[in-house]
């Protein structure tokens, strides 16, 4: 991702995200989608344990399958958890399709990142790298939590 400008958007849980890819990249973006209250739809010929018991339990939809370029079609947001060479090879097909990109194994070839983020007293606060250092922003975001609450704790 290019430059990232930061900008707060509330997901709405009645129009899912989607998410090509079914492995352990999946898996952490979409864990991280379904705390925040999202409903991911998957795409993806298989998927791992935990992802499988997660679509099971009725927490997203999953086609078994392979991408279609028509599945970018009226889409918003995209999140393609794949390896670089499969991600590049689906970009233009959601660049066509006009969908907002989040590339996971090519965060500069993204128009959105996730970020770590955590609510406090009626606040959403996040850290994030533009999906270049996802771990330090993790690391960041426990650090400020502990930060404010130890100083709640004190006053």
């Amino acid at each position: 991702m290019k430059a990232p400008y930061s900008l707060l958007v509330g997901l709405r849980s009645d129009e899912p995200i989607l998410v090509v890819g079914g492995g352990a990249l999946a898996e952490r973006k979409v864990t991280t989608l379904l705390e925040a209250g999202c409903r991911p739809f998957v795409i993806a010929p298989t998927l791992t344990e935990p992802l499988l018991r997660a679509h099971r339990r009725g927490s997203f939809d999953w086609e078994p399958r392979k991408t279609r370029r028509e599945d970018f079609d009226g889409r918003r947001f995209v999140l393609l958890a794949l390896p670089p060479e499969e991600t590049r090879r689906l970009l233009p097909w959601t660049r066509e399709a006009g969908c907002l990109v989040n590339a996971a194994s090519l965060s500069e070839e993204g128009d959105w990142a996730l970020v770590a983020q955590f609510g406090h007293n009626r606040c959403r606060i996040g850290v994030g790298s533009g999906g270049a250092d996802p771990a330090r922003a993790a690391r960041l975001k426990k650090i400020i939590f502990r930060h404010l609450t130890d100083r709640e704790v004190k006053s």
